[in-house]
């Protein structure tokens, strides 16, 4: 559980080194560059400037992937683009150019074709429905003194054509569920009148290529065996094009990576600074790869590399680069979930791990189905490579463990009784609806831990930080401490008539802490300014001062109550998975014969999915909620590395 420590890097040169040094930044892996110039006034009078520059290998990214995508080359920037000769704009934009003419007219030979036999698609759907015409289009639309439209006329307004007087003529070709399909014709001179009375019974006209002269039949024979035709030319051309991918496709894979990475690495330009032709670039690099990253530099002469601790420049945060071990791994996803913990923070992922597995284990105890999860978790892990799996496989363990604890196995209860009298235990540890209360205080007193070893990372975090308002006086800080487990005590002295609240007792451990708590303000100002004042501003008097902190305090201490009371659903949900299980078995008993190995699979099932994914949740808000609002400060700025996902050869 701890963080990367990190180092400041300063990099100078000349220009004409810039773009070698930024690919030998991307090639480390490990460089997270940060704006090499602050955006304030004293930059510019010092006459450093950022680069503002446009990116040249943009476009010919966007022309390489589309180059790609007609030719079905599938790129991936993972890919190690070690390419020699392509050193250049010019070396990339040549192989572009060779490769569009090398292509090109197949392309645009396969783009014709496609929209011909659209075209003529949509030709051959409209003819369809003009069977019935047996007439040439050519001499049906050059009649002078008759005006004719063609088109699909629904069905309802079919029947109202009967209500006009005989003005014009309607002859169906072809009907379906919704249209007649034909055309109506009229005199030219009452056209306009006709036209309206057809707009108005919701008429669509169809509108007939000029390409189609003949009679629907003759036309719909031309144009089916054309475009069987131009369908086969394309799949000459697709078969042109895949032989070339075929061919060529590695190679235009890494040309395709390796011209990605210089678009990416040009795109890195506007963090850098340039004064009288040097530039200046700035980052921070995990402190275990100082001595490797100088070294990439060492055959540059012009670049100087200066390799620092990171609170030398105070405008700089220092990102947060993460360090978890096997275990906590899974659990990192959880932590981002919250947001990524300062540099000069605590990891708390460890933290998580233990107390997520530990809950789950608890609340979801049953040794059947933590196995299924276990096992879930595994084929998520080595067959889907999903990240998650990881986090069911614990979860899983942990259910199995506490499923021997609670003597549950797919919601028998007593199907593990020979294994306990084989080991010599006579019966399983804990009976849960025999033990309800042991389970409650049990929870509560997990809860309790938890929230202690939350206010203990809280004041370690201060301590770091150096506020001593946070570690020293705050309701999380060592006052905090002190008056909840004080009063915890006090409570188990009397629950167990062992009284412990002596007057003393109470001053010391209960009162004292308070106060501190209610002036851990003005407290902190005089630990840290060796001055008293009783608010960091300065602002408002001491009855505002009272006001503010007595409300403050009442909200503190109902949240020491909640808290610690919230932990309660642990037990709950102990008792809830127990009695879910036992309405399955009860249910199970109705039935009989095959029915009975049904009945427990299924409700195995629902149980396992609905309140898996419940308490999963469940936990995840007491680690939120109870948790990490005493210590964790999700501020950070994540390690990302420039080019971490690229890497070249050319070095």
């Amino acid at each position: 559980m701890g963080i990367e420590k990190m180092m400041l890097v300063n990099i100078d040169g000349t220009m004409s080194e810039l773009d070698k040094t930024l690919l030998r930044c991307c090639e480390s892996g490990c460089f997270h560059m940060e704006p090499a110039a602050a955006k304030n006034a004293d930059s510019h009078r010092n006459g450093l400037k950022m680069l503002s520059e446009k990116n040249p290998y943009t476009p010919l990214v966007r022309d390489m992937e589309e180059l790609c995508k007609r030719m079905g080359v599938v790129t991936d920037d993972t890919i190690n683009p070690s390419e020699p000769g392509f050193e250049t704009l010019e070396d990339f934009e040549r192989y572009l150019d060779n490769l569009k003419s090398e292509i090109g007219t197949l392309v645009e030979e396969r783009q014709e074709c496609y929209k011909e036999i659209s075209q003529k698609g949509a030709a051959v759907k409209q003819l369809k429905h003009m069977m019935g015409m047996n007439a040439d289009f050519e001499q049906v639309f050059n009649c002078e003194h008759a005006h004719i439209r063609l088109g699909k006329l629904p069905v309802d307004s079919y029947d109202k054509l009967r209500y006009y007087e005989e003005t014009f003529f309607f002859v169906p070709f072809d009907k379906d569920k919704q249209f007649y399909w034909g055309m109506y014709f009229c005199t030219q001179k009452e056209k306009v009148i006709v036209d309206e009375i057809f707009n108005s019974l919701y008429f669509e006209r169809v509108v007939i290529p000029e390409f189609v002269h003949g009679t629907p039949q003759d036309e719909l024979e031309d144009l089916s065996d054309r475009i069987n035709k131009l369908s086969l030319r394309v799949e000459d051309i697709n078969y042109e094009l895949s032989r070339i991918a075929e061919d060529r496709g590695d190679e235009i894979r890494k040309i395709y990576s390796l011209l990605r990475f210089r678009n990416n690495t040009f795109d890195l330009r506007k963090n850098v600074a340039t004064i009288n032709n040097k530039f200046y670039i700035k980052g921070f690099i995990p402190k275990s790869h100082s001595d490797g990253f100088k070294k990439m530099f060492s055959d540059v002469r012009s670049v100087s590399v200066a390799v620092i601790p990171p609170d030398v420049e105070n405008d700089l945060t220092p990102p947060t680069k993460l360090k978890n071990g096997w275990f906590s791994r899974p659990y990192a996803a959880l932590v981002e979930m919250y947001g990524v913990p300062v540099y000069n923070g605590i990891n708390p992922t460890l933290f998580v791990a233990i107390t997520y597995t530990l809950l789950f284990g608890i609340m979801f105890g049953d040794l059947g189905q933590g196995f299924v999860i276990l096992l879930a978790g595994l084929f998520m892990t080595y067959k889907l490579k999903n990240k998650f799996g990881g986090l069911l496989t614990r979860c899983g363990f942990s259910s199995m463990v506490f499923g021997f604890i609670f003597g549950s196995f797919f919601g028998f209860e007593h199907a593990l009784d020979p294994v306990y009298e084989a080991i010599g235990m006579g019966e399983k540890p804990i009976e849960i609806f025999d033990k309800t209360t042991f389970i409650l205080i049990s929870a509560v007193a997990i809860g309790v831990g938890i929230i202690l070893i939350s206010m203990i990372l809280n004041i370690i975090t201060g301590f770091k930080q150096k506020n001593y308002e946070k570690a020293i006086f705050g309701c999380n800080g060592i006052a905090g401490l002190i008056f909840y487990s004080s009063v915890i005590a006090a409570v188990l002295g009397m629950l167990t008539d062992r009284s412990i609240t002596t007057a003393g007792y109470v001053i010391l451990l209960i009162v004292i802490p308070l106060v501190c708590i209610f002036c851990r303000v003005p407290f902190s100002i005089a630990v840290k300014y060796k001055r008293w004042q009783l608010s960091e501003e300065g602002e408002g008097g001491i009855g505002n001062f009272i006001v503010e902190n007595f409300f403050e305090m009442f909200e503190f201490v109902l949240s020491y109550v909640s808290n610690t009371l919230s932990f309660l659903r642990v037990g709950g949900f102990v008792l809830c998975h127990a009695g879910m299980m036992l309405v399955v078995m009860t249910i199970m008993e109705m039935f009989t014969g095959m029915a009975q190995p049904v009945v427990a699979v299924v409700g195995n099932l629902f149980v396992m999915a609905m309140e898996g994914m419940i308490v999963a949740i469940q936990i995840i808000r007491l680690e939120f909620y109870e948790v990490f609002s005493r210590f964790y400060e999700g501020d950070g700025k994540p390690f990302e590395p420039v080019g971490a996902t690229l890497k070249t050869d050319n070095n």
